[in-house]
Formats: structure tokens, C-alpha cells, sequence
């Protein structure tokens, strides 16, 4: 990739470009892949989906050929690669098209979404270490002769791993303020560069911290507000009788003093609720009585009414039945009329 020269200089390299540059690579790989299988089984990639596109996104990178021998600022050239980066699935695979979109309307949304599982899995493919070599070699072409985000020494890195024949290690890794420094605060697992050791530890949430109220505790800092809100001896606190009317606020450390010291007049606050709570109590069971006799009233009605209903549905099947007796016995009426007539008949022509 990079003339031996170049190579060869200190590992040491602005370590916030280095992360931005990894995390670049990871966006593009996992949203290209995203593009070119589409979003329904994010957890789900093979060899054959992800090499190729990663073959393609170190071809992208261009390293080797992105020093020009004009002066320019190192760090406009870092962003020329990471817009590379931000436009390497569309250009590389192409947006999904009309017709996916017609099928997956929400796809735009469920890509987004999706992302960070696929980022997951992709770093199974394109680990934290492979990234950050590239992000190096990447920054050692860019910044090769104007040295500013990466050490011009060629063993303050090396003699990390190496004896001090190549140099004075002491002198070399005094010098370098791109040398990769672990966090000092317990739990925190960052290495960054030393010139940004300060910044760091200014706002690392593992910084162990004095208790801004001075109760003598130290808490780390991402603990901080917890602690001053619940857990400080010197909180400002309500008293614990606030319920029934104590307005006292005090110092948490104070808590039980106030107690002892105001028994009396908790007392009497304690004494004037029970009596409100006999009343509410004494109007509740008027209530409820009043509620009893509505309710028995109310039972009562429904089974009378039921009563009448039952009397009425009787009274309608009765009356059905007369009906039917009534229409046929008109019918047995008629019959006989005409039986009638007919012998009326006979007994005529018979006379005759």
C-alpha cells in the first residue's frame, strides 16, 4: 500500500480520527450489505454476501494514492475519505429501486433501524483491529509529511515491543502525543492519544469525583447525580411525616435529630390526621349504607318486574292458545254449515 518510508513511521495516530475513520468503515459495510440483500434477516449474512463488498470498500479507501504533493490540511483529506465512506453502498450497490420500495414501503425506516444489528454481525467479518490497521495506513498516507495526526518518530511505537537499541524509548514516547494511553479511571476500558488524556479525564464517567455537597464521599462521575439526589447525607430531604403535614426540610444526616426534636408537634400532626380519617371513615360508612338500601331497592324492583314479565309471557301463551282453539273451531263451524246444507238438500229432493 504505502511506500516503506511511510510504513515504517511510528503506529502512534490521532486517535479520535482513528476511531471515526473504523466506525466509517463498519456504517458502510453494514448498510451496503443492507442494499444489496435487503433488511429481512439483519442477523443473517454469509462469506459470499460480505467478502466481496469488503474487498470493494478497502479498494475505495484508496490507500497509497491519496497524499498530493501540494501542501494541504491533512484533516480536509480525512473527510474527502469519509464522504467516500457515507456514499460507498449507494455507489457501490445503488439505493434499493422503485419496485422494492413498492413491495417494502417502509424499508427506508426499517433499514435504519435494523443497522445496528447488522453492524453486529458484520464486525464478525470487518473486526475493531483490521479497522483500525486501515484507518492507520489510511492516515499515514494522508498526513505523510505534514505530521499532523500521526508521529514522525519511526521507534517510540516499536519500542513498545521492541529493546531500546532503536532509540531512546524514554525520550521517544515523551515526545509523542499520539501515543495510545489506557484510561487511569477503574472500569474505564478507553486508549486514546495522549494530547487528548486531559480531555478525556475531564469527562470520563469512571472519574472518581469529590461529592460536590462535601459529605466526603468520591463517586464516579456517571454516579454523581444519583448520589446527590438520593444517597448524600448532606441531600436536602423532606421529613418523612411530610404525608400528614410536617413542612420541615433538613439535611438527610439530620433526618433522625429532626425526629427526636419535633416528637410533639409530629404528635399532634399525627393525632389531627387520625381524627380527619374518622370522619372521612364515619361519612364512608353513611354512604355505604345509603348504597345498601339502594341496592336492596333496586333488587327488589327487578324481581317484581321479573314477576310481571313472567305473569305477562303466561298471559300472551294463553292467549295464543285461545286463538288457535278459536280458529279451529270456526273452522269445524263452517264444516258443519256445509254438511247441513247438504242434507237440507238431500231431504228436498227427496220429498220431491
Amino acid at each position: 500500500f504505502l511506500p516503506r518510508d511511510v510504513y515504517n513511521k511510528c503506529d502512534f495516530c490521532d486517535s479520535k480520527v482513528v476511531q471515526v475513520l473504523a466506525e466509517a468503515m463498519l456504517d458502510a459495510l453494514s448498510l451496503a450489505s443492507l442494499f444489496a440483500y435487503g433488511p429481512a434477516n439483519p442477523e443473517k449474512v454469509t462469506d459470499a454476501q460480505v467478502i466481496p463488498l469488503k474487498s470493494k470498500l478497502i479498494d475505495t479507501l484508496h490507500i497509497g494514492i491519496n497524499w498530493h504533493e501540494w501542501k494541504r490540511d491533512s484533516k480536509i483529506d480525512i473527510d474527502d475519505v469519509k464522504e467516500r465512506l457515507c456514499t460507498f453502498a449507494e455507489k457501490c450497490v445503488g439505493k434499493p429501486g422503485p419496485i422494492m420500495h413498492l413491495l417494502n414501503p417502509d424499508m427506508d425506516q426499517n433499514i435504519q433501524a435494523i443497522q445496528p444489528l447488522r453492524k453486529k454481525v458484520i464486525t464478525k467479518y470487518f473486526t475493531d483491529e483490521e479497522r483500525e490497521s486501515l484507518a492507520r495506513l489510511l492516515i499515514k498516507d494522508i498526513d505523510r509529511d505534514a505530521y499532523q495526526l500521526h508521529c514522525e518518530n519511526e521507534t517510540c511505537a516499536s519500542s513498545l515491543h521492541a529493546s531500546s537499541n532503536h532509540g531512546n524509548r524514554e525520550d521517544d514516547l515523551i515526545s509523542c502525543q499520539f501515543q495510545f494511553v489506557p484510561c487511569p479511571n477503574y472500569k474505564c476500558t478507553v486508549q486514546i492519544s495522549k494530547k487528548y488524556a486531559k480531555e478525556h479525564d475531564d469527562e470520563c464517567g469512571y472519574k472518581v469525583l469529590p461529592c460536590p455537597s462535601g459529605c466526603g464521599m468520591e463517586v464516579a462521575r456517571n454516579n454523581m447525580h444519583v448520589h446527590v439526589t438520593t444517597r448524600c447525607s448532606l441531600r436536602q430531604a423532606e421529613c418523612p411525616l411530610s404525608l400528614v403535614g410536617c413542612t420541615a426540610i433538613v439535611q438527610a444526616a439530620d433526618v433522625t435529630n429532626h425526629l427526636n426534636q419535633h416528637a410533639d408537634t409530629h404528635f399532634m400532626l399525627l393525632s389531627t390526621r387520625m381524627m380527619e380519617y374518622q370522619q372521612l371513615f364515619k361519612q364512608f360508612d353513611t354512604k355505604i349504607k345509603m348504597l345498601e338500601e339502594k341496592n336492596a331497592k333496586l333488587e327488589r324492583e327487578l324481581a317484581r318486574t321479573t314477576a310481571l314479565l313472567s305473569t305477562k309471557n303466561e298471559s300472551n301463551a294463553i292467549s295464543n292458545d285461545l286463538k288457535k282453539v278459536t280458529k279451529r273451531l270456526n273452522a269445524l263451524e263452517g264444516s258443519c254449515r256445509t254438511e247441513f246444507k247438504k242434507v237440507e238438500y238431500d231431504r228436498r229432493s227427496h220429498k220431491k
